[in-house]
């Protein structure tokens, strides 16, 4: 996948069990997560409530509850005094590649029978878009709307709640600037199989290009971490 992989906080879906908290909670979510993923704490950093009190302008209790759902989101980890931003080894993302090929395939596999027409619109347009952009930014952030449209065009609440969590997930192990450690051409030819396969409907076509899309994705951060 490549491109799309690196995204700023504002291109990755949140779950819905945190939009479900109390408006101070879900408030200090948001911000500590976006704050996160746009890499304004780095990986293995402690996060203190009192401190994030401070910065925050918060009470104690919602930011507690807001690190431990960041916690359950795989964004934080436990530490001696509280929480610290997790730090990801290659083995990490492989792992993570693992389950999220298996759950995208089915997702591809999923939309390419439950699609409407709306979803198919949706895609099309996506697609469009990543094909004739050319702001490095405007690339990325629309090839990673193309693979959520494609989650949501599988009508599985279960299977797009745990591809946000993965896809959350492997943001934070991304260090350092946006990266492009993908071919925009060759991607946009990936995603045209894949929308092909949804719009004829046919399931197996489906989950076959999303999983070579994948593979080709985890082997080029194999390579990049080789290269480090």
């Amino acid at each position: 996948m490549g491109v799309e992989e690196t995204t700023t906080s504002a291109d990755i879906l949140v779950p819905e069990a945190a939009l479900g908290r109390s408006d101070q909670t879900s408030r200090q979510y948001l911000r500590l997560r976006a704050d996160i993923l746009d890499g304004k704490f780095a990986q293995g950093a402690p996060l203190h409530e009192t401190q994030l009190c401070e910065t925050y302008g918060a009470s104690r209790t919602p930011i507690r509850e807001a690190l431990n759902w960041l916690a359950h989101d795989g964004l934080l980890e436990r530490a001696a005094r509280g929480f610290r931003v997790r730090s990801g080894t290659p083995e990490d993302v492989i792992e993570i590649y693992a389950a999220r090929v298996a759950l995208e395939s089915e997702a591809a596999g999923a939309a390419a029978l439950r699609h409407t027409e709306l979803d198919l619109a949706r895609l099309e347009g996506l697609h469009e878009q990543c094909c004739t952009a050319t702001d490095g930014a405007a690339v990325r952030a629309g090839n990673f709307k193309f693979h959520e449209a494609l989650w949501q065009s599988a009508h599985n609440a279960t299977i797009t709640s745990l591809l946000i969590r993965l896809t959350t997930q492997l943001r934070i192990y991304d260090s350092g600037p946006p990266s492009n450690y993908g071919e925009p051409d060759l991607l946009n030819s990936e995603h045209q199989d894949i929308l092909a396969a949804i719009r004829g409907r046919d399931e197996k076509s489906a989950r076959e290009h999303m999983r070579a899309h994948l593979e080709r994705s985890r082997e080029q951060r194999i390579k990049m971490f080789a290269g480090r």
